[in-house]
């Protein structure tokens, strides 16, 4: 079972509502954290995934 309740919005509203939350609650926990925020947070508390990391040629060359 995953740790996050799954809710598909089914209207405009509803999607609107989860949204404005979601930026909410993004706000106050970039205001209130005092040490430097991760990405990984960042994606968990907005509702995406992050991409999956590919090594660019750069780093490909200094490995």
């Amino acid at each position: 079972m995953s740790k996050y309740i799954d809710f598909t919005p089914e209207t405009a509203s509803e999607e609107y509502a989860l949204l404005a939350g979601r930026v909410e609650a993004f706000a106050n926990y970039v205001v209130h954290e005092k040490y430097s925020i991760s990405k990984e947070m960042c994606a968990a508390m907005l509702g995406f995934e992050l991409p999956t990391e590919v090594e660019t040629p750069r780093e490909e060359a200094d490995a």
